[in-house]
């Protein structure tokens, strides 16, 4: 035996040729693999089992001198040596070894020609107490039967000798003048006990034989030949045995000779039945059944098993080929737990690629086959559990970022115990997980909030939705702190009874928010109040100084007196944007042909030099908020503010397609800064990119409490802004 790595033997001082061991018992098997650590394993492994020849090697020239010498029963190779393994491969097969992968290369990465032509693969994951697994593998490669007997050794095998049939040639009395095996020797080996007298007449044995069953004597001792063959049954050792009659006459220039056949079928009648009973399986089980060789082979699958992942036909394909990226390691892994334990079956989720390249994850029953030769195979029941593997990680991942999660969050019973909680409620209440599970949601909350939240569980079984109520929590230091839970009923949906809930703290977002409405308060007040009269004092004084001067102190003046009107009508906008965003009201049906005629003409009436084109000559409904004369107001007289020539705005409306209406309002101006728009897109004004007014922050705020979208277009030769609103209902009356 040989274990030696072939980079240290020259090739003429180890000649398989000279090999004295020539029992074709012994299975010799070559294994290339660059790594030394992985063959001197094997060869360890290998060194006191009777009947294995093993030689490890790197040298691919090492390889093909043993496979000319035909001293190969089994090639074993690593797929990512650095050389041509399908070469390799190619010539060991012609050389009429088997072909074995021991490797760690990921089976869908094999070169196909390579992986077609492999009669078994394993995986470089087992440890040295598993290197017993790899040697059986290698030994049942070494056995492997050709493709045509394969689905046969699915089923239970029979002996040969079962099968097998007596022939005798006898004259029209019964007189036998030659017999393949004498009757009463066939029918004794077989374990018939019914006495068959020594006589040469055939006839008078076989009616000994039939002395139980005279009808079969009957039709096979008339006058004539049998047109058909005939059964008949003998009592045995083991039970009873079923045999077919069969009778050839022969033409008369030959004599009165007949050929008789008895023949053995208890095997195919317990076949026929058994095989009945598995098509009746095939055409109506759910699950997928399989049977796979030793070497990995599909042997028989069902039309479940291929429809599981989309195939038509899998026999004769090693099971790698529709395995995910590392589930043939967990198969064979189970395997080998199976054979070193007193189990013979188990099940495991595994992952198959389907022929669409889809994962799919199947809870796969493997039981193991054994025969006289030891480990034969599995038969495999397969089921698929892809949803419920994505359910589960759904709730794995569910579970997870309820622990991380920052709000507290619990789940009741029935009775309003806590059931499962996460770290922020132990937390919130300053306890353990143990002490809070158990305990009444009503006694860890002050009175009101309880109540609070069993009124909100009350409307979630009417409604059946979740329910949202704030409530206050006291800490020990006399704090406040303010706080919405969110809760939800459990039913028969959700496989259990009592709720869920989620406790959010609101306390800065609830002062936020009072100091922010205070600010408003204030800053309306002024706004309203002591800057608009300021700025009324401020304009009257400029007038009247712009008409008592004149010159530079005239044009000084004049100024002041112009954009003491700006800001007058800046606070007016603001003040309109402050009623918009307060709010509740919802859409109204408004006329937009009105709605751009008054605009036009209050903008008209300020700017009188302007041309205005408006195409709309029907009535047009749309459904906005009722301030859209505010924003289209502000859209046309922005069209016209920037142009110191004589502007031209043209208005439009159109149809936008899917119950919808586009209005236009185009100008020729300079078009509106690139700045302007920013601010728009972004919702935020800062000290280094700020709007130049609110008009068009009004303008938003309207369109967008309108449902509607707002479009700007613009340029050097102008600017077209685009309002797209809801149609309306040409007779709802607002």
């Amino acid at each position: 035996m040989t274990g030696s790595d072939g980079d240290d033997d020259p090739i003429a001082d180890d000649d398989p040729t000279d090999s004295d061991d020539t029992d074709a018992s012994v299975v010799r098997i070559l294994h290339l693999d660059p790594d030394e650590t992985v063959t001197s394993r094997l060869t360890a492994e290998t060194a006191d089992l009777e009947g294995i020849d093993y030689e490890g090697t790197s040298d691919a020239d090492r390889a093909r001198a043993r496979f000319d010498a035909g001293d190969v029963t089994v090639f074993v190779v690593e797929p990512d040596a650095p050389t041509d393994v399908a070469a390799l491969v190619e010539d060991a097969t012609a050389a009429g070894a088997a072909v074995a992968l021991y490797t760690r290369v990921d089976p869908g990465d094999v070169d196909p020609a390579v992986f077609d032509a492999v009669d078994t693969l394993v995986e470089k994951w087992t440890a040295e107490e598993g290197l017993d697994f790899v040697v059986e593998k290698l030994l049942r490669a070494a056995r492997t039967p050709d493709a045509a007997s394969r689905f046969a050794r699915a089923f239970d095998r029979v002996d040969p000798d079962t099968q097998s049939s007596c022939s005798s040639l006898v004259y029209e009395d019964g007189t036998a003048i030659w017999e393949s095996t004498p009757l009463d020797e066939y029918f004794d080996r077989r374990g018939v006990t019914t006495a068959v007298p020594e006589t040469p007449n055939f006839y008078r044995q076989l009616t000994a034989a039939l002395s139980q069953d005279p009808d079969a004597i009957r039709t096979i001792r008339g006058p004539d030949v049998p047109a058909e063959p005939t059964e008949f049954s003998v009592p045995t050792e083991d039970g009873r045995a079923r045999f077919r009659y069969t009778e050839h006459e022969f033409p008369d220039t030959v004599g009165p000779l007949r050929l008789v056949v008895v023949e053995d079928v208890t095997w195919s009648a317990r076949s026929s039945a058994r095989l009945e009973l598995l098509d009746l399986l095939d055409r109506h089980v759910q699950d997928g059944i399989s049977v796979v060789d030793a070497n990995g082979r599909v042997e028989y699958h069902n039309e479940s098993f291929a429809g599981l992942l989309g195939y038509d036909d899998m026999v004769g394909e090693h099971t790698a080929a529709y395995m995910a990226e590392g589930q043939l390691q967990s198969g064979q892994r189970t395997l080998q737990q199976l054979r070193t334990s007193d189990r013979d079956s188990a099940v495991i989720d595994m992952t198959f690629e389907t022929a669409d390249g889809e994962e799919r994850t199947l809870a796969v029953h493997f039981s193991v086959r054994d025969g006289e030769d030891g480990y034969e195979g599995l038969v495999n029941v397969a089921r698929d559990v892809t949803e419920r593997r994505d359910r589960e990680r759904t709730l794995e991942r569910y579970r997870r970022l309820v622990e991380s999660a920052g709000d507290p969050m619990y789940v009741l019973d029935d009775d309003g115990r806590v059931e499962i909680c996460n770290d922020a409620l132990v937390e919130l209440f300053d306890g353990d997980r143990e002490s809070l599970v158990g305990t009444p949601l009503s006694e860890l909350l002050p009175e009101a909030a309880a109540e609070r939240i069993t009124e909100a569980l009350d409307r979630v079984s009417a409604a059946d939705e979740s329910v949202t109520r704030g409530f206050d929590l006291p800490t020990p230091t006399g704090e406040v702190r303010q706080f919405e839970a969110t809760v939800a009923g459990l039913g028969p949906a959700d496989d259990a009874d009592g709720s869920v809930g989620i406790l959010h703290e609101v306390t800065a977002r609830e002062r936020r928010e009072s100091e922010l409405d205070l600010l408003k308060q204030v800053l309306t007040r002024v706004l309203r109040h002591d800057v608009r009269t300021g700025l009324t004092v401020v304009r009257g004084q400029a007038e009247v100084l712009a008409e008592r001067t004149d010159g530079e102190q005239r044009r000084m003046a004049e100024t002041i007196v112009d954009r003491s009107e700006q800001l007058v009508e800046t606070t007016e906008k603001a003040r309109a944007i402050e009623r918009v965003i307060d709010s509740d009201e919802g859409r109204v049906a408004l006329d937009l042909r009105s709605v751009v005629n008054r605009s036009v003409a209050n903008v008209a009436a300020v700017r009188g030099d302007a041309e205005y084109d408006v195409r709309i000559t029907e009535q047009v409904p749309v459904r906005a908020h009722r301030a859209l004369p505010y924003a289209v107001e502000n859209l046309v007289e922005n069209a016209v503010a920037h142009d110191e020539a004589t502007p031209a705005v043209t208005i439009t409306a159109v149809d936008g397609g899917d119950g919808t209406v586009e209005l236009r309002i185009t100008d020729d101006g300079p078009g509106i800064s690139q700045s302007e728009l920013d601010v728009l897109a972004d919702r935020e004004e800062t000290p280094l990119k700020h709007g130049t007014g609110v008009g068009l922050w009004l303008v938003s705020w309207v369109v967008e409490r309108s449902g509607g979208d707002l479009e700007f277009d613009t340029g050097d030769d102008g600017t077209t802004v685009t309002v797209c609103l809801d149609a309306g209902d040409p007779d709802e009356e607002n």
